[in-house]
This record gives C-alpha cells, sequence and structure tokens, in this order.
C-alpha cells in the first residue's frame, strides 16, 4: 500500500469513529427542580429546542425526567420536529408509537425515545412528547411534572409547550409558550 493510500485509509477511520456527543442539563438538575403539569386535560404538549452542534447529523435518541403528580394513566408520543423560532414547523420527523405512562411510586424516571433521524448542523428543533393525538383515551386528568433547570443552563434553547387540549394541528400553526427554563433532558447526536 502506498503512503497516500495508507494517510486516506487512516483518516477515514478517524472520521468514522468520531464519538457520539450528548446534549445534556441533567448534569445541573438538582433531582426534584419540575414544571407541572403536563397531561390532561389542558397541557398536553411539553418540549425543548436543542440546536445541532456542528458536525452532527443524526439524532439518535433524546430522554426526559418525569414524575406522577396525579394518579392515573395516559398516552403519550415523543416527536421531532424542526423549529421556526416559535413553533414546530413542517412535517414530523419523528413520531414514536404510543406509550402508555402510569408510575406507581414516586420518583422521577427516565423515559427515552430513539427516532435515529437526520439533522442539520446549526439548525433548531424541537424534541417533545405530547398527548394530542390519543387526546381521546384521557379519562382521568393524569398529569405528571418533568424535572427543570433554569433556563441560563441551556442557551441554545429553551422549554416550550402547548395547552391545546388535544389539538395536534396547533403544533404547527401557533406559537408555543414559554417562561424561561429548560427541561432536564439528554439528547444524543451522532457524525
Amino acid at each position: 500500500m502506498r503512503k497516500s493510500s495508507i494517510l486516506f485509509f487512516a483518516s477515514v477511520v478517524a472520521l468514522s469513529s468520531s464519538p457520539a456527543l450528548a446534549v445534556s442539563t441533567l448534569g445541573d438538575w438538582d433531582g426534584s427542580q419540575s414544571v407541572g403539569s403536563f397531561g390532561c386535560p389542558n397541557t398536553t404538549t411539553y418540549g425543548q429546542v436543542i440546536t445541532i452542534p456542528q458536525g452532527r447529523h443524526t439524532l439518535n435518541k433524546f430522554s426526559f425526567e418525569w414524575e406522577n403528580s396525579t394518579s392515573g394513566s395516559m398516552t403519550v408520543r415523543g416527536e421531532v420536529y424542526a423549529w421556526d423560532g416559535s413553533k414546530a414547523t413542517g412535517s414530523a420527523l419523528y413520531e414514536s408509537d404510543p406509550r402508555n405512562v402510569s408510575f406507581n411510586t414516586a420518583g422521577f424516571r427516565k423515559k427515552s425515545f430513539a427516532p435515529f433521524v437526520a439533522v442539520t448542523p446549526g439548525a433548531q428543533y424541537v424534541v417533545f412528547a405530547s398527548i394530542d393525538k390519543d387526546f381521546e383515551s384521557c379519562t382521568d386528568n393524569y398529569t405528571l411534572d418533568w424535572g427543570s433547570v433554569d433556563d441560563s443552563t441551556y442557551t441554545k434553547g429553551t422549554f416550550v409547550y402547548q395547552n391545546n387540549s388535544g389539538d395536534e394541528s396547533q403544533w404547527t400553526t401557533a406559537s408555543w409558550n414559554t417562561f424561561g427554563i429548560d427541561l432536564a433532558f439528554k439528547v444524543d447526536l451522532a457524525p
């Protein structure tokens, strides 16, 4: 093998073995600070706006910390959309299968979604969970608190939510609300 071929091969191996990168606020979360109440009947959509770091092209996984604020159960779906600065935009890049959520004991639990979707470095996206598409199964006013941190923890995005009572069309047609916090979240990104 010629020297130039060896150098090229070594460069390709080095580029293809770049480690995954996590964008996360979990290291700054105290394990108890939270925002609520997500669920039935009103605040049906909670999410976090993120900015994709340079060199990252795949969103592999995202997770949030949830805890009961009332008892019951709900059906949620994880979602990923592009973000236009005030609302989700375009079509869903990812929608999970419906999941039943019901916790029988106190304490926060990590809930993860694994979209494996292509993303653009420097662009903003919103990763979120919602009961909107399954709102008709919302019968017992079950709500969750989500782990949260101060908004200065993650400066390239923020917590966003909608009180849309099951109308998912509002994700891309109405501005989302915010009030200056970040969620306790982790997003795994690959080159």
